[in-house]
């Protein structure tokens, strides 16, 4: 399958900088940076969210996008991410600290006693969708998704997943739910063992992530019939989502970035302005098209209503599953 890329002009590459400028002086924050900014990573190294988070930083000081002073990042891991995003939420106010989002940002408050959520955070943007396809293997009967829908209407039909209680099970309940249908849901340990699944016929279709199938694909053995996202993967986009075939629904986990709550006036768009720099560079688009991602942006205070319905969405699924009472 071929890949959407991105090209970016030598002459829009050479106005970073100097639009570093201009939105200093537009948001009145004249002087900011004066500090170096404190990027913590609430897992260990060599996670998805340690990679996005060093891609990102790396990006940031190529292009000159936080002039004239340093970052550092630092891993802060544990508790399923409630460590490190619970130091981030505890600077209230400070402008100098940030961290970047990941599925455990929306369910670890959710299962786990933690003294902060989504809301004690300012968005700042949703760099990447980590959204779920619908797969089926290219031999089987099912060429779109009404096909499939047919068949669990009529038929047993087991579906497989990542968890008992993941984002494939809180996508296969959505889908489940709008499609009027019933199937069994049957957790796998792993992304390897669910894709073993499938490629022996355990189950009928999986859910998954597109980095989990993106080989198998590729490959020829796989088939994906939707996209779980609000819009179409920029990484895959031949694949039809959920709603533009008629089930209302969608579901994506964030891959963005947040800094503490009650920043001073102007550095919240201060760094929308400077990640929208960002994901327009070469860099940017190839870390997603190399993870499978789909960069789908949203901005500010659209973000930060993006991780309410994310979080109210996973709970309601996750209270009717039993996960959570």
């Amino acid at each position: 399958m071929k890949m959407q890329k991105n090209v970016v002009t030598l002459a829009a590459l050479m106005t970073f900088a100097a639009s570093a400028s201009v939105v200093q002086a537009d948001n009145g924050l004249e002087g900011y940076p004066e500090k170096t900014l404190n990027y913590i990573v609430a897992f260990g190294p060599g996670g998805g969210n340690n990679l996005m988070s060093r891609t990102l930083v790396d990006i940031i000081n190529q292009y000159d996008l936080y002039p004239g002073q340093d970052i550092v990042v630092e891993n802060r891991a544990g508790g399923s991410g409630a460590i490190g995003f619970g130091h981030v939420s505890r600077q209230e106010g400070n402008p100098y600290f940030a961290t970047s989002t990941s599925g455990n940002f929306i369910s670890t408050p959710l299962i786990s006693s933690t003294d902060w959520d989504y809301s004690d955070f300012t968005p700042i943007g949703l760099l990447a969708s980590d959204a779920m396809f619908l797969v089926v293997s290219t031999d089987s009967d099912y060429q779109t998704v009404d096909d499939f829908v047919e068949a669990a209407t009529s038929g047993r039909i087991l579906v497989g997943g990542t968890g008992a209680a993941g984002p494939s099970r809180v996508v296969a309940s959505l889908f489940a739910e709008e499609a009027g249908i019933e199937f069994e849901y049957l957790p796998a340990g792993t992304g390897g063992e669910m894709v073993t699944a499938l490629t022996s016929g355990s189950v009928h279709a999986i859910v998954a992530n597109p980095s989990e199938v993106s080989g198998q694909m590729e490959a020829g053995n796989f088939r994906a019939l939707a996209y779980s996202d609000q819009e179409r993967s920029s990484v895959y986009p031949d694949i039809p989502t959920f709603s533009e075939l008629g089930y209302d629904f969608t579901f994506s986990l964030p891959r963005g970035v947040v800094m503490p709550a009650n920043l001073p006036d102007g550095v919240q768009a201060w760094w929308v302005d400077a990640l929208q720099q960002a994901v327009e560079t070469p860099e940017w688009n190839a870390y997603l098209e190399t993870n499978s991602l789909s960069g789908n942006y949203i901005w500010g205070d659209e973000f930060g209503s993006y991780l309410e319905s994310t979080s109210d969405v996973y709970e309601g699924i996750l209270r009717e599953i039993g996960a959570i009472n």
